[in-house]
């Protein structure tokens, strides 16, 4: 009950923390570097998402420039591979990580939200302005639409950056979940959705919307397509089949 009216409570104040967020984003974005999106820019990237392949996913020898997000850090610890930019679009997953984020030297992108979620303003961090659509934003300091899910998010800064590919690992895009999409439930188990059986544990979480994902992802094909820029899932056992297949070994080596 307790979590049903904190969903609620989150919806019934949506508007006037958004416009909370637009006031801090007028005096906050002129500390933002742009040159923090150098390492990917015009490059070829991988995005690297949190589902349960990424353990047998082999980071290291992905040779081009990587966007990670929410809790990849949590991986740190099994592999020397490290992530060019992390994303995270979700006040939950900020204030659970916000030590890591308070911490790290890696270029981070988060919402000017964050700012009133734990996190300080640092040179490595580039605070951007959200909103809750689906609208795909190829421009820097228009409001980026969260989608459902924080990949789409990683793709548009994959177009905000003008890379020349983007290949996916770790989009398992398959959950073992019980209740309705969007709901906030505390995870008592392991977490069987992620590739860390902590990543979630004994945090509350949001259940995903597959379905709005999917959306989400038809728009990013759509762009992407009509720029010429290949969109290809390397997830090993994937299930999302928005963007055509890959072999992980043509990304590695």
């Amino acid at each position: 009950m307790k979590y049903s009216l904190l969903k609620l409570l989150a919806n019934v104040t949506y508007y006037p923390r958004s416009w909370i967020d637009r006031i801090l984003y007028i005096f906050f974005r002129k500390l933002n570097d742009p040159t923090i999106f150098s390492s990917i820019e015009g490059q070829n990237c991988v995005i690297v998402g949190n589902g349960p392949s990424l353990r047998i996913t082999p980071l290291e020898q992905i040779s081009c420039p990587t966007i990670g997000m929410n809790k990849i850090n949590l991986i740190f610890n099994k592999t020397t591979w490290r992530p060019h930019l992390i994303v995270c679009m979700n006040g939950l997953v900020i204030k659970q990580n916000a030590v890591f984020y308070n911490q790290t030297e890696i270029p981070l992108i988060l919402p000017i939200k964050a700012l009133y979620l734990g996190i300080k303003k640092r040179p490595n961090i580039y605070f951007i302005p959200q909103s809750k659509t689906h609208k795909f934003s190829d421009k820097i300091n228009v409001p980026l639409g969260v989608g459902s899910t924080v990949t789409y998010a990683c793709l548009q800064v994959a177009a905000w950056a003008k890379v020349r590919s983007i290949g996916l690992v770790g989009v398992d895009h398959s959950f073992k979940v019980s209740g309705i999409k969007h709901d906030i439930q505390m995870l008592k188990e392991d977490d069987e959705n992620h590739f860390d059986p902590n990543y979630f544990k004994g945090n509350l979480w949001g259940l995903p919307d597959l379905e709005g994902s999917e959306r989400a992802y038809s728009i990013a094909k759509t762009y992407f397509d009509g720029i010429s820029v290949p969109v290809i899932d390397y997830t090993i056992n994937g299930c999302l089949n928005i963007f055509p297949k890959g072999d992980i070994t043509n990304i590695c080596g």
